[in-house]
């Protein structure tokens, strides 16, 4: 099987529908047309596996979480006061955060008073940042780990159930005796 035809052959992914292939079922097809080191680096992202990888792919996904887990934190720490000057974290010269991914951030927590609206926000900003994996050719190698981390998202999105979120925050806080 050809890299085009794996390409061809993926379902389309739309942020907040149920994705037409398993994650399993997309890493067998990769293990089935890419290298080796290909095909774990996509099963990697695919999973949300957070073992150690020198694959670029992997590599590149991993800066732009950190950059987004960065901007949420300066965000964070902005909201309670603490940080750097003005009240504003500011990160350290290695943490480089693309000014667009920043912006979304930003947005996310401007426009989403609602944990779960805002986490959702940062969803699609997670989702736009797959961009910068797949580039530009739409039958390159990297739109497979473009879409191995919007696979990852759309799953997990799918698994989210606020019943058993309650129940699991339930558990999580402390009982109160009279």
């Amino acid at each position: 099987m050809s890299l085009g035809y794996l390409l061809a052959s993926l379902p389309y992914l739309a942020y907040g529908r149920e994705p037409g292939v398993t994650v399993e079922g997309f890493c067998a097809a990769c293990a089935a047309t890419l290298s080796p080191g290909d095909a774990a680096a996509a099963a990697l992202l695919a999973r949300g596996d957070a073992a150690p990888s020198d694959h670029p792919a992997v590599r590149r996904w991993r800066d732009l979480e950190a950059a987004i887990d960065m901007a949420i934190g300066r965000r964070r720490l902005a909201r309670r006061g603490g940080g750097g000057q003005d009240g504003l974290f500011v990160p350290p010269a290695s943490a480089a955060c693309p000014v667009w991914l920043t912006r979304l951030v930003d947005a996310a927590f401007e426009s989403a008073q609602d944990p779960l609206a805002r986490e959702e926000a940062l969803d699609r900003a997670r989702w736009a940042a797959a961009d910068e994996l797949g580039g530009f050719d739409p039958m390159a190698k990297g739109q497979v780990f473009a879409y191995a981390v919007r696979l990852r998202l759309a799953a997990r999105r799918m698994a989210l159930d606020a019943a058993r979120g309650r129940e699991r925050l339930e558990a999580a806080l402390p009982r109160q005796t009279l």
